[in-house]
């Protein structure tokens, strides 16, 4: 099985910062995770999400905050590639209400903008388009020559 690593990137509970996009965005990403592990499975690709939690969050890196990343080395992407690569979408910065610092400076947080809408939390068709397209690429890497690293995909 083919491990495919989804990163999101949240404030730890104890750091005292808030981020209500992250919030949203890490519970999507878990039940989409579950709705479609099944059928990744049938393409021997297993996602595994990693919540790497920020400890100290201040104002220059609090831009870290709800980013997302796919890696798979096993599954043909040796290097991580960030959602807005994926989905060839621009991200900026932009005041978010729910998010602010542990002395309660708010912060601005990340912003997709997909199809001219600006999203702070993602929603379930922007992240399982991304997903998708992750997937279809790893599948992709089986055409170009050895499957020996993709077994099952059918292009043997």
């Amino acid at each position: 099985m083919n491990k495919l690593y989804i990163r999101h990137y949240i404030p730890a509970p104890d750091s005292g910062v808030s981020c209500a996009p992250c919030g949203e965005t890490n519970r999507v990403l878990l039940s989409m995770i579950e709705q479609l592990s099944p059928k990744l499975t049938a393409l021997d690709i297993q996602p595994v999400l990693q919540v790497m939690e920020v400890n100290t969050v201040t104002e220059r890196n609090a831009g870290k905050l709800n980013y997302i990343s796919f890696f798979g080395p096993e599954a043909g992407i040796p290097e991580e590639r960030s959602i807005e690569d994926v989905l060839g979408a621009p991200m900026s910065y932009g005041d978010c209400e729910g998010c602010t610092l542990a002395d309660g400076t708010p912060f601005q947080s990340r912003v997709l903008e997909i199809d001219g809408r600006s999203f702070h939390a993602l929603p379930p068709g922007v992240l399982t388009d991304a997903l998708i397209r992750v997937v279809f690429s790893a599948l992709g890497n089986c055409s170009g020559g050895s499957c020996d690293t993709c077994a099952g995909c059918g292009h043997h």
